[in-house]
């Protein structure tokens, strides 16, 4: 009966859209027709007149070949297919135009026979093609209406789908409703536990251990449920305990290795501000005191893993600054971040890293300039920075090397190269190691052998202010 309810108002609107599908395919035949009579008064009428008058054509010839009669019966033709007054009194105007050419015609046929001068009969013609140019208008104007005949057919045509389309949508929706209340009262008592139950194993089977179960009134079932609940419990924990062990054992190698950094840069850059003292350049000098505490503040953060892009960006600029006042013309750098990105969070220092890498392991081995380019780029999901480098390079053995090690994620042995590692090790620590994300966290390297690197890093956009 639900189903029945359905289709009825359906089948009804089907033979109401058929018939105004009708009446609108009328509506453009009709267009077409007036716009074929009108080429035909254009072109026709006027010609076949001059044919009798000059003598090219005979009376006779003329008379069985009336293209007024055609025109009229065309006319007649398209007014059988009209549905309003105004289309029919629009024709009834054209009929009547052309019962005046008629006049017109048997007026010429009388002269040509009474051999009349030549100069009356133009005079005629003249008037001919006046009326004939006023029929051309007149059907011109029975497609204008026909036009706005169909526009409106069309406009009522989609607003009733538009309303009909809700109404069935509504009924189904409801019809829908109550077979599926319907189902659920008759399930409720043995089917749904049961499917509950291999829900859960299927939850647990894929990884899903926070997935629980309400008691249900069965006492057989009832028994089953709390032994599994209990069982994803305990599994649950041990798994927990388990990953936050590793957890700080991973968090504490990797602050060991921070620490391992640091001291060799603040020697590194102190003797440099030491030198240039002596040198006198004093200018230099402020700068790369100033460039140093910055890098070291960031670095602090007071204990936040989280800063703004502004600050990382801020952090790698006070690195490459104490760099290139060491390195002086040998090492040039530019750094691309649009500022709508400057207020996102991201995980601190991991950038820097690379940067050192690109250096360390790329331009101080070329002997001219090296650049260092830094740029970001963002969509919804995701950000994506890139550290491109003019230096010497990765060879193809080496490159599949370190791609193989970045797979190993957390696993990774970063005793050589533990900049590269340390980074990758530190985004899927903090933003999560599962590939099933949209946007994994994740370090690729792109590089050509004696003419420069591409590191990528990309992070999800989850972190904003």
């Amino acid at each position: 009966m639900m189903l029945l309810l359905a289709v009825i108002p359906l089948l009804i609107s089907i033979l109401l859209y058929s018939r105004q599908i009708l009446i609108y395919q009328k509506t453009i035949g009709n267009i077409k027709e007036a716009d074929m009579i009108a080429l035909k008064v254009d072109q026709t009428v006027l010609e076949r007149m001059w044919d009798l008058i000059s003598g090219q054509a005979t009376i006779e010839a003329f008379t069985e070949k009336n293209i007024l009669e055609e025109l009229r019966n065309d006319i007649r033709q398209i007014q059988s297919n009209t549905n309003t007054a105004k289309e029919a009194s629009t024709l009834d105007v054209a009929l009547r135009t052309i019962d005046t050419l008629e006049d017109y015609q048997n007026e010429l046929i009388t002269n040509i026979r009474a051999e009349d001068s030549i100069e009356k009969n133009e005079q005629i013609i003249n008037e001919v093609d006046a009326v004939t140019q006023l029929l051309s208008a007149i059907l011109q104007d029975f497609v204008r209406v026909e036009i706005d005949l169909a526009s409106k057919k069309s406009s009522e045509l989609i607003r009733s789908l538009v309303i009909l389309t809700f109404m069935e949508l509504f009924l189904l929706s409801s019809i829908f409703f109550l077979a599926q209340k319907n189902r659920r009262f008759m399930e409720e008592h043995v089917q749904k536990p049961v499917n509950r139950l291999i829900t859960m194993a299927e939850a647990l089977s894929s990884g899903n251990l926070g997935f629980r179960l309400e008691l249900p009134e069965a006492k057989e079932l009832r028994v089953l449920t709390i032994s599994m609940n209990k069982m994803a419990d305990e599994l649950n924990e041990s798994l927990q305990e388990n990953a936050l062990k590793q957890y700080y054992l991973a968090q504490s190698e990797v602050r060991v290795l921070q620490a391992q950094i640091t001291p060799h840069f603040i020697y590194n850059s102190l003797d440099a501000i030491v030198s240039l003292i002596e040198q006198k350049r004093f200018e230099e000098s402020l700068q790369m005191t100033y460039a140093l505490s910055d890098f070291f503040r960031t670095s602090l953060s007071k204990g936040q893993d989280w800063i703004t892009i502004e600050k990382e960006k801020q952090h790698i600029q006070d690195y490459l600054t104490i760099l290139q006042i060491r390195y002086g013309k040998m090492l040039d750098y530019t750094i691309s971040i649009p500022d709508e990105l400057l207020q996102e969070k991201i995980l601190k220092m991991i950038l820097q890293p690379l940067i050192e890498n690109a250096i360390y392991h790329g331009t101080k081995f070329v002997r001219r300039a090296g650049h260092i380019q830094v740029t970001a780029k963002a969509n919804e999901q995701k950000i994506q920075f890139q550290v491109i480098d003019n230096g010497i390079g990765i060879k193809p053995e080496r490159l599949a090397e370190i791609r193989e090690e970045l797979s190993r994620g957390i696993e990774s042995d970063f005793s050589v190269g533990y900049g590269l590692y340390n980074v990758n090790k530190r985004l899927l620590l903090y933003y999560g190691e599962s590939q099933q994300e949209k946007v994994p966290a994740r370090i690729t390297i792109e590089s050509i052998y004696r003419k420069g690197t591409v590191v990528t890093l990309t992070v999800p956009r989850r972190f904003k202010n």
